[in-house]
């Protein structure tokens, strides 16, 4: 296989460090890398995916907006506190 050399910025490589597994070389590190991008649906793909009344979506808006409720509640004690 053809090797090639790249140039990086310092901050980047060290990113890149970070980034990398034990026993991981930088060609797998990019190439997961680079895999764990592609896996990802961009947003525009989700736009329309409940149906405007769906039961399923109205599930999901209580449980937000319990969380919500329940962490504004939480951050009030804190401060009450």
């Amino acid at each position: 296989m053809k090797e090639k050399t790249i140039l990086l910025p310092e901050d980047m490589c060290e990113k890149l460090k970070a980034e990398k597994r034990e026993n991981e070389s930088f060609a797998q590190l990019i190439l997961r890398l680079l895999k764990q991008g592609k896996n990802k649906t961009p947003i525009e793909q989700l736009a329309g995916i409940f149906e405007d009344e769906s039961s399923e979506w109205e599930e999901i808006e209580k449980k937000i907006y319990g969380d919500r409720l329940r962490f504004s509640q939480r951050d009030e004690n804190i401060i009450d506190e």
